[in-house]
């Protein structure tokens, strides 16, 4: 969906192609230990899984009587609301139930034009996919480019701030060197940090170790505090302050591509644009701290 953020375009009339690869990316998300949310898409696309799961749960709790399956079904909606944030970050009017029902409804249909497409083909089952992918695509174009009144330019979007991981202990030393560089920084404003404290969750702890065997290799004793964004990990303090700085400095780049598009989709003119080389100059100087 960076593509979709940086051009800033009005969606465009369904591809085919497009729609071959939003059914085959929707398809591996629902298979087993295959979700990857480090991208908005696939994000999105775990979304949509997590509210077709709460209908799920809400029809089996009614029908078979067993409130249990409610337990579950809030478990999972709190879920679903704290990832579907880091995608509507600003909202108006309806915009947050609307941004859910048109994931719900992307989800549905697909779900229609897999049947159809197993039991009549792919002739029958193309416009569902097409419905399916225009669900899709109008819930990025409402989160990424909300309406303005008739004339008015485009709101700027928001951009969705990276996840990171924090698995700690309350009484590590190296974490609080850790949580004293975010607090003085206010990294919690530029990031959205996810803090799992691993003495009194097994699950957390487990997670931890998990990322140790896969993105760390199996490198070093295991300790804490461990940092995960994207594939990117550290271990320890001073690995996991070098993280963020690395972080902090993936930000600046990304908001120095997106400058001159945004200055000439205000209207400023060409003269004016060409200063932002001396922004690039200043921010260079200003983050050089953050390349170590």
């Amino acid at each position: 969906m960076q593509d979709s953020r940086q051009n800033e375009r009005p969606v465009t009339p369904t591809v085919k192609s497009e729609v071959a690869t939003f059914v085959e990316n929707l398809k591996k998300a629902t298979q087993p230990n295959s979700l990857d949310i480090t991208s908005d898409e696939d994000l999105g696309i775990g979304i949509m899984n997590l509210i077709s799961i709460e209908e799920h749960l809400f029809f089996t709790a009614n029908k078979t009587g067993k409130s249990h399956y409610y337990d579950l079904l809030r478990e999972v909606r709190e879920m679903r609301k704290e990832l579907l944030k880091q995608i509507v970050v600003v909202f108006e009017g309806e915009v947050w139930c609307i941004s859910k029902h048109l994931l719900a409804s992307s989800m549905r249909l697909m779900e229609v034009g897999t049947k159809e497409l197993t039991t009549n083909g792919l002739a029958s089952a193309q416009p569902y996919f097409d419905k399916s992918y225009r669900a899709f695509r109008m819930f990025w174009e409402i989160v990424l480019r909300q309406p303005g009144r008739p004339g008015e330019a485009p709101i700027a979007a928001t951009a969705v701030k990276k996840r990171v991981v924090i698995f700690y202990e309350p009484t590590c030393p190296h974490c609080k060197e850790l949580e004293g560089f975010l607090a003085s920084n206010h990294l919690d404003d530029a990031f959205s940090v996810i803090r799992k404290d691993v003495t009194s969750d097994p699950a957390n702890r487990a997670e931890m170790e998990a990322v140790h065997r896969t993105c760390l290799k199996g490198s070093g004793e295991l300790s804490v505090p461990v940092v995960t964004q994207d594939g990117k990990c550290a271990m320890g303090g001073e690995e996991g302050i070098r993280l963020f700085k690395s972080l902090m400095w993936d930000n600046v780049k990304e908001l120095r591509q997106s400058l001159r598009p945004l200055l000439k989709q205000a209207g400023v003119p060409a003269h004016v644009q060409s200063h932002a080389e001396h922004y690039d100059e200043a921010v260079d100087a200003a983050m050089n701290c953050c390349k170590e």
